[in-house]
């Protein structure tokens, strides 16, 4: 494996544990029932949630400025990334993950975006709900499609 994939691999690794933290330190807010505050539990559950995709996207950066050599830019780029992952690149990479996976990653970004662009007092609980349900889940689907694409990242390089 070149120093560039390899480099690559490590830090989408540590990516992933980092994620693996957000999940476990999710699991354990989200039982924190007798937290007297509410929103304080929600506030915590949504920069979580946002802290989520944003590792995700780390990763997603990384592979298209390693691999792809291109990052989108402008208006929409964070769609565009996300879709582009999805892409089978001849000669340069398999697809990332698949298009369930993308379409159930697209929920996490779209609440990264409300999160960014609402007052804390604003968030739901009710729209992080299902997302925090689901985050384990995707997580293990995440890290099986990036296992997947490591393990034919290295046999093109090879």
């Amino acid at each position: 494996m070149t120093p560039n994939l390899i480099l690559l691999e490590v830090r989408l690794r540590k990516e992933l544990v980092n994620l693996e933290k957000l999940v476990e330190e999710l699991k354990t807010i989200t039982k924190m029932r007798e937290l007297k505050v509410n929103s304080i539990r929600i506030r915590a559950c949504a920069s979580i949630l946002h802290d989520f995709y944003s590792g995700i996207e780390k990763m997603f950066i990384n592979i298209a400025r390693e691999t792809d050599r291109t990052v989108p830019r402008g208006e929409g780029w964070y769609r565009e990334l996300l879709e582009q992952m999805t892409l089978d690149i001849p000669v340069k990479r398999p697809a990332v993950i698949g298009s369930e996976l993308a379409t159930q990653l697209q929920q996490y970004l779209s609440f990264r975006h409300r999160f960014r662009n609402l007052y804390g007092y604003e968030l739901e609980w009710g729209k992080m709900d299902e997302l925090i349900k689901n985050m384990d889940s995707t997580l293990k689907r995440l890290k099986d499609s990036m296992e997947s694409f490591l393990e034919v990242l290295s046999q093109i390089v090879e």
